[in-house]
């Protein structure tokens, strides 16, 4: 008698209605065991609704489908099976397991809750409390998709060229869905970790197939290298990968980008990488571009800054460049500031690192190129006065050299004209007595302070008028 039910149930799960065998559904057979328990109840459809206890196991041959739970509930009208406790389905290339499950076999949805957890084809899995799988239909949905809210976890399986497996990739939002198993959207609170970096934006897209993926809405993203970190941040950012590695890092929009050694302002900023490591910054808009240090800074219609290694070695302005930096130097103090400009400026740093990583790296040479013009305050002949020496430069093109007190040279070269002004010697400008041990000189803006005299002009060829020359050095050793 018991067999008999059994192969009642068996024989009420393999009817399929005329609508569903046209999109190409068939017959699923039920397996029990004999603990299985079953009622039917026979709708007005003349269809019958059935409920199995005890474990149950479904297969859909043809589809390659297999269904196992502690119970399950069909219902025939609906065409829906409903699958309760320890719900495990299976593809060849697609596992699930749930606390419950729905199959809607009309449009081959899968709706799954509590507890879920999906492979895909890749090995990528999605972790979460709810999600919905579409199974492909022939000329209606060429490819398998999968949605899922209350911020799942995707975690994204990854392998290079030669099929070598690479650091997997989380993606973590408050709903996302896959078309096929490369393209992932993602929205709400977007949280994205890959071994280089961890991003925050509203919304993502990427496209696994291609490389590239799109950040939306106040996006950031953060380097997790913990001896050289940076951030950037934009309105929105992409990234650009080749085979699985990280190459570029675009951010559009009121975009900043911070490292231990440079700050960059700009429309938009160009970040390439290299082995997970960055190595230059490419920045430009129509609001221009600035890069700043905690002792210079740097103004041009675009930025190039080489940094191998991420250390700042070279920084190349082009157009209406502007440079500005705080005087170095222990023999004087001012608050004027140091200033180059040109139609292009480059900066060129010391390849050593400093030791105090809060300075920033140090500055050995500026060069300005095309209508360069240069202020510098330079440390006075007289060695005790606190009040610097200032030259002032014009002409095709002006080196300034950097040495470990400060400005060592300004040299001029091309239709030159060049001031270099000592200051006088009255009583004001001179230093006070210093206290033993003491390191630095006071404040010598006396004369922004209405006492002592500002510093006096010196043409540099020595007459009334500076004149034309083919080039000029002003020179502090």
């Amino acid at each position: 008698m018991r067999a008999a039910r059994r192969w009642a149930v068996a024989a009420l799960l393999v009817a399929v209605p005329s609508a569903a065998r046209a999109q190409g559904a068939t017959r699923c057979n039920a397996v029990n065991t004999d603990s299985t328990r079953q009622f039917m109840v026979k709708t007005p459809s003349g269809k019958y609704d059935t409920f199995v206890a005890g474990g149950v196991v479904v297969r859909c041959p043809q589809k390659k489908i297999d269904l196992r739970a502690d119970s399950m509930e069909q219902y025939g009208d609906q065409q829906r099976f409903y699958l309760v406790g320890h719900v495990f389905y299976r593809e060849p290339r697609f596992a699930l397991h749930s606390d419950f499950l729905n199959y809607y076999m009309d449009d081959e949805r899968i709706v799954a809750t509590g507890h879920v957890d999906a492979t895909m084809p890749s090995g990528s899995r999605l972790v979460g409390p709810a999600a919905t799988y579409l199974r492909p239909i022939p000329g209606r949905r060429p490819l398998a998709q999968m949605s899922a809210d209350q911020r799942p976890t995707i975690t994204l399986v990854q392998q290079d060229s030669l099929g070598r497996p690479m650091p997997p990739m989380t993606v973590v939002a408050d709903h996302v869905f896959m078309d096929g198993d490369s393209l992932v959207y993602a929205g709400g609170k977007v949280v994205m970790t890959r071994q280089e970096f961890v991003a925050n934006a509203d919304s993502m897209f990427l496209d696994g197939r291609t490389e590239v993926m799109h950040l939306y809405r106040d996006p950031r993203i953060e380097g997790k290298s913990n001896t050289r970190p940076f951030t950037l941040v934009g309105l929105l950012i992409d990234l650009f990968s080749h085979d699985r590695k990280l190459r570029r890092v675009v951010a559009r929009g009121k975009a900043v980008a911070t490292s231990q050694d440079i700050t960059l302002h700009s429309d938009t900023i160009d970040l390439r990488v290299n082995n997970d490591v960055l190595e230059e910054a490419v920045a430009w808009g129509p609001h221009r571009a600035s890069a700043k240090s905690p002792t210079d800074s740097l103004l041009a219609d675009s930025l190039d800054v080489l940094m191998p290694d991420q250390h700042v070695r070279e920084i190349h302005a082009l157009g209406k460049a502007y440079a500005e930096r705080k005087p170095d130097s222990l023999k004087f103090r001012t608050k004027d500031m140091d200033w180059l400009r040109g139609d292009t400026v480059i900066a060129y740093f010391d390849s050593v690192p400093p030791r105090d990583t809060a300075k920033g790296p140090r500055i050995r040479r500026l060069v300005a190129i095309d209508s360069a013009s240069s202020y510098y305050n330079m440390a006075p002949r007289d060695t005790t006065l606190c009040v610097p020496a200032v030259s002032y430069s014009k002409g095709q093109r002006i080196v300034v050299t950097f040495g470990d007190k400060g400005v060592s040279n300004v040299d001029v070269i091309g239709k030159t004209m060049g001031i270099l002004a000592e200051p006088d010697t009255s009583a004001a400008n001179r230093c006070p007595a210093r206290k033993p041990g003491a390191k630095q000189p006071p404040d010598s803006s006396a004369a922004k302070k209405g006492g002592g005299a500002p510093p006096v002009p010196r043409p540099h060829a020595g007459g009334a008028h500076p004149a034309p020359a083919d080039s000029i050095r002003h020179s502090r050793r």
